[in-house]
């Protein structure tokens, strides 16, 4: 069943997010980009490179993607380990709320697809008639609970939308989801603000494929149109690339797009941010800048969404995804945002891998735990905005 009630064709999971092709590069580093040896004092590295006082801190993380099974790899070949990712995850809420992090930013796929075979996975024995997607997000929120510092913002991905419909997202995860008329489909776009900062929410997977109705949604129908058009592999392999070139390759079922009116709702949002001096960090599951991911993993129709950001390069200083589990970053040439891919809690173990955020007046330091990377990205092309001065901007941030 659907948001709806009516029938809808359930979308065969991928669990090679970002690897579909083979190709497990993490995107670091870029050219002229110095990627120092990541290692345990990195975050401490960061923090002293760091300038200033610190306006506030932020705990993140990105792809827990848990599932009660034994440790397995995806299609390339990645190793993947289900269940460290809770332990990893208790580990990282506790240190948020000992630390007392502002608030928390989960950027998505928090279960992972495959529990939905536990039985074929060797995973947990459950009672018949108890919702596997249920039972292991409640192990996840039993994780969690630790931290009661401030909010968590979560942003929900294709492997939620695997196990969970978006009404059942909105009442376990508290997504601020929107009925957009005139059908009332949900969609999960949203901003919160914290000192100076809008954290400004953006659901991908608006127009979509997964959990849309085939038989009444809008959504669903312009997302069937344009895979139709885009990938010869729909609908019977739709989650493969195979034949596609290069930023076409984005064009698959696990992914989706941003639709119009949530375009609006976006340029609305950061024109409201302007108005009132307010910076801008944007969030999404999928990556939005070409370079940052591998080109499987990014937003169908990156390209809109991008060139809104453009046009307020001046309020927006940063773009967090997740989705492409090795990470990745870019700072765009155009308008100087940084775009930061964060590496995943799945793929990483014995490290507990996440990231601490400290917000200043004029950078972020990123202070990385276990495989994450440490990074300090300037404020510098919003005193010279790119898009009205000509300058080119370099991927020049600081690593550790």
């Amino acid at each position: 069943m659907t948001e709806s009630g009516k029938r809808f064709d359930f979308l065969t999971r991928s669990s090679s997010l970002g690897e579909e092709g083979g190709d497990n590069n993490s995107y670091f580093p870029r050219p002229g980009q110095e990627m120092q040896k990541i290692n345990q004092d990195s975050p401490s590295a960061a923090a002293a490179a760091a300038k200033g006082d610190v306006l506030f801190s932020v705990g993140l993380l990105a792809d827990i993607q848990y599932a009660p099974i034994p440790d397995g790899f995806s299609f390339s070949g990645n190793p993947r380990f289900y269940r460290h990712a809770l332990e990893a995850t208790r580990h990282a809420f506790e240190h948020f709320e000992e630390t007392e992090m502002d608030l928390v930013l989960n950027l998505g796929d928090t279960i992972d697809g495959k529990c939905q075979e536990l039985d074929l996975h060797g995973g947990d024995n459950l009672e018949e008639g108890v919702n596997p997607g249920h039972y292991s997000l409640e192990h996840v929120l039993g994780a969690i609970a630790p931290y009661t510092n401030g909010p968590i913002l979560h942003t929900y991905g294709n492997h939620c939308l695997y196990n969970l419909d978006r009404h059942e997202l909105q009442d376990k995860l508290g997504i601020p989801f929107v009925a957009e008329e005139p059908c009332g489909e949900l969609v999960g776009y949203f901003h919160h603000t914290h000192k100076g900062i809008r954290f400004v929410n953006i659901d991908s997977y608006d127009i979509a494929i997964m959990h849309r109705c085939e038989d009444t949604s809008p959504k669903r129908k312009e997302a069937n149109e344009i895979m139709l058009r885009k990938n010869h592999n729909f609908p019977e392999n739709m989650n493969s690339p195979e034949g596609l070139e290069g930023l076409e390759r984005r064009f698959v079922g696990f992914n989706g797009g941003v639709g119009k009116v949530q375009l609006s709702w976006l340029r609305e949002t950061l024109e409201g941010a302007r108005s009132v001096g307010e910076k801008v960090i944007i969030l999404s599951h999928q990556p939005i800048m070409p370079g940052s991911s591998n080109p499987v993993c990014l937003m169908w129709n990156y390209d809109e969404v991008l060139a809104i950001l453009r046009e307020y390069n001046d309020i927006v200083v940063a773009s967090f995804s997740g989705h492409a589990h090795q990470g990745g970053y870019v700072r765009d040439a155009e308008s100087g945002i940084h775009f930061r891919v964060f590496e995943a809690v799945l793929e990483n173990k014995p490290e507990k891998t996440y990231a601490m955020v400290d917000v200043y007046d004029h950078q972020l330091a990123i202070r990385g735990f276990g495989n994450c990377r440490s990074a300090i990205y300037d404020f510098g092309h919003m005193q010279q905005p790119a898009t009205n001065s000509g300058v080119k901007w370099k991927d020049n941030a600081s690593t550790y």
